[in-house]
């Protein structure tokens, strides 16, 4: 089992900084913000590390936003599939959540996701919508573009609403 001590953590800390390039230290320097930030927040860690940003729900809509950074990066130095496909996920579900009465949630039960090009630039947004609202199941989709507004992915997905734990 790791040490996650206060002492054993300061070590690994110091020791990574010893040798870490300026890459390296912009990125644990934003990861350090933003975990610091999600003290003051509700939400997931995932979504405090990679800043992502939901707008309102309006009309049966909602729009969820990350930077890009070199944190989501995949050995490429663009954003990695997985990230994206996070974002969409987090915006449809989101969108499902926040049309739900307060005693249910929803759960992705299926996703799809279609990689037009790739994540690249200062930032990605998702739109999310429902396309259907059943008793059981909502069906959305989305569309993920650059800050240039090229289209980057689009997706779809279908959640089962539950009850919500208390």
């Amino acid at each position: 089992m790791e040490d996650t001590s206060k002492h054993a953590i300061q070590k690994q800390f110091d020791q990574y900084i010893q040798t870490a390039s300026e890459t390296e230290m912009n990125v644990l320097s934003t990861v350090l913000s933003n975990l610091q930030q999600k003290k003051d927040t509700t939400g997931s860690f995932l979504s405090a590390l990679i800043k992502m940003k939901k707008s309102t729900t309006q009309n049966n809509e909602l729009e969820v936003s990350l930077p890009v950074h070199p944190i989501i990066y995949n050995s490429l130095d663009m954003v990695h599939g997985g990230i994206t496909a996070t974002l969409a996920d987090s915006a449809m579900g989101t969108l499902v959540h926040d049309l739900l009465p307060e005693h249910q949630t929803a759960v992705t039960s299926n996703l799809s996701v279609q990689y037009i090009r790739p994540g690249k630039g200062e930032s990605l947004h998702c739109k999310a919508t429902v396309t259907h609202q059943g008793r059981q199941l909502y069906v959305t989709e989305a569309r993920i573009v650059n800050n240039l507004n090229k289209l980057v992915a689009t997706a779809h997905a279908t959640f089962m609403v539950v009850p919500k734990n208390k």
